[in-house]
């Protein structure tokens, strides 16, 4: 069980997949269960969460794959928002990758959460000049 900030685990999986769609993120390749399972194996030391009374009330997924770390599922339950959890959790995220030798972080936002961006630039973030494209290889089944 989650105390305060503490890494993730697979037993967390359940909880997760309800904040994520309590904080309103997008189910994606990669989101269910198998997929975290593998995750947790080579990404895991990037994965926290915020434990409030029992209740997972914040995570942050991050990766690290030898060239740049990536940031994906920051989500704070919008009960518990603007009292410092994300920024916690941004901050365990970086000092884990930093520690595993990651020279840079890169995350997207989605067009339908463009208001969080204002919170990244406060954390030192800045808009990149990128074109993000995609393309499936197998069809994404909804969690």
């Amino acid at each position: 069980m989650i105390v305060g900030i503490q890494r993730l685990g697979m037993d967390d999986y359940p909880a997760l997949t309800v904040l994520w769609a309590g904080s309103g993120l997008s189910w994606d390749f990669g989101d269910d269960r198998a997929s975290f399972q593998a995750a947790i194996i080579t990404n895991g030391q990037h994965y926290w969460g915020y434990e409030w009374h029992g209740k997972l009330i914040g995570c942050v997924l991050a990766a690290f794959d030898g060239r740049r770390g990536w940031i994906y599922h920051l989500a704070v339950d919008p009960e518990f928002r603007r009292r410092g959890i994300g920024r916690l959790l941004m901050s365990a995220a970086e000092h884990s990758l930093y520690n595993a030798g990651c020279p840079k972080v890169n995350l997207l936002v989605e067009r339908h959460n463009i208001a969080v961006m204002a919170f990244y630039e406060a954390l030192g973030y800045h808009r990149a000049d990128n074109c993000f494209m995609e393309k499936p290889l197998v069809p994404l089944i909804p969690g």
